[in-house]
């Protein structure tokens, strides 16, 4: 799914609209909140069944619209282990994505370095949902990743194995992220 911001008239008067060109194109979904972390833990909650059913990454950004408030971009659905973004235009102030349902392949309570290093290199913010129900900011100013509510915060997968995970500490460097995954 790509958006494009669309100038003219419309950014004229601050306005910003979004199009995508995909087929199964959705409106943005606006924030009723300017909170953007409440805002990204509710928005991880909702796509969260729909990511564990399926065992999927879903994936979107979050933006200022015209009117000043927050919005996102409708969910985009990935693969088991990766969801493509397009590359984000000035109004996107983070991303958003799920790890999907649980598996014993994956580290999937933590972000992964991909995760981290994609939100770092765009200079933006990230959030991730697990299946254990974690939510992970991704933070672009302090250059950490950090738990905002630990597990079942959020929809978990119930066949999630908190054992599997190990020690999930509140909060990792990029460094010892690359640590963890060596």
């Amino acid at each position: 799914m790509t958006y494009l911001k669309v100038g003219g008239a419309l950014a004229a008067l601050g306005i910003v609209v979004l199009v995508s060109c995909a087929e199964d194109a959705q409106p943005p979904i606006a924030a009723k909140t300017d909170d953007v972390d409440a805002f990204a833990t509710t928005l991880l909650n909702d796509i969260q069944p729909a990511s564990i059913a399926e065992g999927r990454e879903y994936c979107g950004y979050i933006f200022e619209s015209g009117a000043g408030g927050l919005a996102a971009t409708a969910p985009r659905r990935g693969s088991e282990d990766y969801c493509d973004l397009p590359e984000p235009d000035d109004s996107v102030i983070a991303s958003y994505h799920t790890h999907g349902g649980y598996s014993e392949d994956y580290d999937n309570e933590v972000p992964s370095t991909d995760d981290v290093m994609g939100d770092f290199d765009a200079g933006i913010d990230g959030y991730i949902g697990t299946p254990g129900g974690r939510v992970w900011l991704v933070d672009y100013d302090a250059q950490i990743a950090r738990q905002l509510c630990s597990e079942m915060c959020i929809t978990s997968d119930p066949k999630n194995d908190p054992g599997d995970a190990g020690f999930v500490p509140q909060s990792f460097t990029l460094d010892e992220l690359r640590a963890r995954f060596e």
